[in-house]
C-alpha cells in the first residue's frame, strides 16, 4: 500500500492517522510460537510412539514425514481454514490478516508456513526476531512475501458509537441489493476509521487510501470496480449496507 505504513499500534497513514488495529509484536508472536512449538510436540511424540511399533525403516520415513506435516503442513492448514489462527494465535489472540486487513486463504499460508526455512531454521529464528523489531507492521519475511501481518484482537467487546452513514446520492439501489456478508469485522473498522478521518489526511493521501481500501473491499465482496462510484462514495455504500442488512444504525460490536 502506498498510502498506508505501520506502527507498533494500529495501520497508520503518512499524516500519522490511525486506522484502528493493534500490530503483534516480537513478544506475543513468540509467545504463540512457543505454544505451537509444544502443540507440534505433543503431536511428534504421540505419533512417534506409534511408529515404533514399525521396522527400523519404515518407522524412520514416517517420522520424516509426520515432523515435515507437523512443522509446514499444521500452519498451513490451520491458518487457511481458521482464518488466520493456529492454536498458539488463538491462545494469545493473534490472527493473521492481509494488508487490507482481511482473512488469508492458502495462498498466504502456504507461503508464510515455507519462509519457515529462512525465517526459522536457516538463521536460528535470528531472520524472525530482527525483522519483527525492526519492520514497521512486525513482519517477518514470510509476512512480507505473502502480503500479511499479524493483529492483535480485542478480547473483550468494545462498543464503537453508532456513525450513520447513508447512501450516496444516486446509489441507493446499489446499497439496497449490495451483499456486505463476507465484509469481515477487522475491514468494517479500518474501512469506518477512514470515512471518519479523511478531513486529517491530505487530498494525495485521501485519494490514495481510499482506492486502496475500495479495491481491497471489492475484491472480497466479490465483484470487480466500484459500481459506478468513485471509491470513497463505493466505501460509504458499503458500510451504509452494512448497516440496512443489520436492520438499521447501531452501535458496532467489535469482538
Amino acid at each position: 500500500m502506498t498510502a498506508v505504513v505501520s506502527a507498533g499500534r494500529g495501520i497508520v497513514t503518512p499524516q500519522g492517522v490511525v486506522l484502528d488495529l493493534e500490530v503483534a509484536g516480537v513478544g506475543h508472536r513468540g509467545v504463540a510460537r512457543v505454544v505451537d512449538l509444544v502443540v507440534g510436540g505433543a503431536v511428534l511424540g504421540v505419533g512417534s510412539g506409534f511408529l515404533e511399533l514399525l521396522p527400523a525403516t519404515p518407522a524412520l520415513v514416517g517420522q520424516l514425514i509426520l515432523g515435515f506435516i507437523v512443522i509446514f503442513g499444521y500452519p498451513i492448514v490451520a491458518e487457511t481454514f481458521f482464518r488466520g489462527r493456529t492454536v498458539g494465535k488463538l491462545a494469545l489472540g493473534l490472527r493473521t490478516v492481509t494488508l487490507e486487513a482481511g482473512p488469508i486463504g492458502f495462498r498466504e499460508a502456504f507461503i508464510r508456513s515455507l519462509f519457515q526455512i529462512i525465517d526459522i531454521f536457516a538463521t536460528f529464528g535470528a531472520a524472525a526476531i530482527v525483522s519483527v523489531v525492526f519492520t514497521r507492521r512486525s513482519q517477518r519475511l514470510g509476512d512480507f512475501a505473502a502480503g500479511t501481518f499479524v493483529i492483535i484482537e480485542p478480547r473483550v467487546i468494545r462498543h464503537v458509537p453508532a456513525v450513520p452513514f447513508t447512501p450516496p446520492m444516486g446509489a441507493e439501489a446499489i446499497v439496497a441489493t449490495l451483499d456486505v456478508a463476507r465484509l469481515k469485522p477487522n475491514q468494517e473498522r479500518v474501512i469506518r476509521s477512514f470515512l471518519l478521518r479523511t478531513n486529517e489526511l491530505s487530498s494525495v493521501a485521501r485519494s490514495e487510501l481510499g482506492h486502496e481500501l475500495a479495491t481491497s473491499t471489492s475484491k472480497v465482496l466479490g465483484h470487480d470496480g466500484f459500481l459506478g462510484l468513485v471509491p470513497e462514495a463505493y466505501l460509504v455504500a458499503v458500510l451504509a449496507a452494512r448497516q440496512l442488512r443489520e436492520g438499521g444504525l447501531a452501535e458496532l460490536a467489535i469482538e
